[in-house]
């Protein structure tokens, strides 16, 4: 079977190829050319987009954000209501079943180079913005339809941020899942004392 042409390949596509062999071998043994023969393209396809293997790797931290974020607004596409959707957002960001976007090996490896990269580092700094401006954004909504009453929202977009990536390392290392179950409902419950509410939303 013949090599692809370039005009069939989108960054989307490397960069989901890149994911896989990232999983597969870390980032030190990921190379433009693993990606390629992965894809069954030459490596100067990739080169065409990405100059090197480390604009590649800046490139990832966008798309660890980009999709994630897909899966969960697409998720969030089938509540109705402020109070399903508020509820619906905790199930996914303390999901214990593996089906929802969570802090895997990649975000990890990823994280981890930010404390020997200044770029990676701002890059991880720019996604956590994003990540607290999205949940920010979603208490104005649940505000505005008198779900919560917020004074500082930044507050508590950083508090239930930080719960999740907490839940993130726990989802990755505990085996036990009644346990893992527990310490979700405990980090749900948790995040509703920050949103102001003792318990469900009313």
């Amino acid at each position: 079977m013949g090599r692809k042409s370039i005009s069939h390949i989108r960054k989307p596509e490397i960069l989901r190829h890149t994911y896989k062999v990232v999983e597969e071998e870390g980032f030190m043994g990921m190379t433009i050319g693993k990606v390629a023969t992965r894809m069954g393209v030459n490596s100067g396809l990739l080169i065409h987009y990405f100059k090197s293997k480390e604009g590649l790797i800046m490139e990832m931290v966008d798309y660890l954000y980009d999709s994630s974020m897909t899966v969960y607004l697409e998720e969030l596409k089938k509540y109705t209501t402020p109070k399903e959707r508020l509820e619906g957002l905790l199930d996914m960001v303390f999901d214990t079943s593996g089906t929802m976007p969570q802090r895997d090996a990649v975000f990890w490896s990823c994280y981890a180079m930010g404390f020997r990269n200044e770029e990676i580092k701002g890059k991880r700094k720019d996604l956590m913005k994003r990540f607290i401006e999205f949940g920010m954004a979603e208490m104005e909504a649940w505000e505005e339809n008198g779900l919560v009453k917020i004074a500082d929202k930044e507050r508590a977009a950083e508090t239930i941020l930080a719960l999740s990536e907490g839940f993130g390392i726990l989802r990755n290392s505990v085996d036990d899942m009644a346990t893992l179950k527990e310490i979700s409902l405990f980090m749900k419950k948790t995040a509703l004392r920050a949103l102001g509410l003792d318990d469900t939303p009313s």
